[in-house]
């Protein structure tokens, strides 16, 4: 009596069951995920639905590669049920299987693989190049709207707005505005503050405020110009495909909260430092600076 698939199972490791089929594998291959699949059943998963089906990540063909350790695991195991007679008909099954693993790995053949190998290298990198990105560019997003938000801006604009009133009614000239200086200050790395401020006190707060605005975007630069060197088309591809996945990790993960909310607070004081400073010098006797920035 021949022993069936399903009973075969129970003889090897787990890890060498599709988790999709719970059959032996043929062909284990590798998801970005880390995650261990027959060929032949990913791919039928993959024409119904593009995601990773354990960690529901984007999943294309191309990102797969072989498990070369688990195929070489494979083989050994079955060998050794194959050479064993206990209980009667393991041995032929594991013959039969044998082969089917054999066969498989001849039809995808050395070159194959390799070749295979080194484009899913590529698919992967380029995938965790695309989260990246993406992760940066929420956090570039939120300082940004932090910042528009913060109350350096808002008293800023205020105090813009009252002083545009205050020089139409009463016919003097208006200053020069202080939103425009705040900006600049707070964006603009090649500007140097004022030679009369504090080093301790507002340059340290603008450095800060600077750092905080824009490592995010230039690191998120950093991140697309390697992921365009090595593919842009593909690169582009995979940011659109990764971006409703990590956007949803971003919410459950507590370190990114924990970062967004250290570099919010950042911001918040140290836009409002910046825009004290900005008043100090707006006093009178203090505009001369201002007229500089300008």
């Amino acid at each position: 009596m021949v022993i069936e698939g399903p009973e075969l199972e129970e003889h090897v490791s787990q890890q060498l069951v599709c988790p999709i089929s719970h059959r032996i594998m043929d062909m284990p291959v590798v998801s970005p995920s880390g995650h261990t699949y027959d060929r032949a059943s990913i791919l039928a998963w993959l024409e119904r639905r593009a995601v990773d089906p354990l960690s529901s990540a984007p999943l294309r063909a191309a990102s797969l590669y072989p498990n070369r350790a688990l195929q070489e695991e494979l083989l050994e195991q079955l060998q050794r049920l194959a050479d064993c007679d206990d209980p009667p008909g393991l041995a032929a099954a594991a013959r039969a299987k044998l082969e089917a693993v054999l066969s498989a790995q001849r039809e995808r053949g050395p070159q194959q693989v390799g070749a295979g190998e080194e484009i899913a290298r590529l698919d992967v990198l380029i995938g965790r190049l695309a989260s990246l990105s993406t992760w940066l560019g929420m956090l570039a997003w939120e300082q940004f709207l932090v910042f528009l938000t913060s109350f350096g801006t808002v008293f800023c604009l205020s105090l813009d707005t009252l002083e545009t009133i205050r020089s139409r009614s009463g016919g003097k000239e208006a200053r020069p505005p202080l939103l425009a200086s705040f900006l600049r200050i707070a964006v603009w790395p090649g500007l140097e503050p004022q030679r009369n401020w504090p080093s301790f006190g507002a340059r340290l707060t603008v450095a800060t405020l600077r750092c905080a605005l824009l490592l995010p975007v230039g690191s998120m630069a950093l991140v697309f110009t390697l992921g365009g060197l090595l593919s842009f088309a593909r690169f582009a591809s995979r940011c659109l495909e990764v971006r409703p996945f990590e956007i949803e990790r971003m919410v459950r993960h507590n370190g990114f909260t924990t970062t967004l909310q250290v570099f919010s607070s950042i911001v918040g004081l140290s836009s409002f430092g910046l825009f004290v400073r900005l008043y100090w010098d707006r006093r009178p006797g203090g505009s001369q600076s201002l007229l500089r920035l300008s």
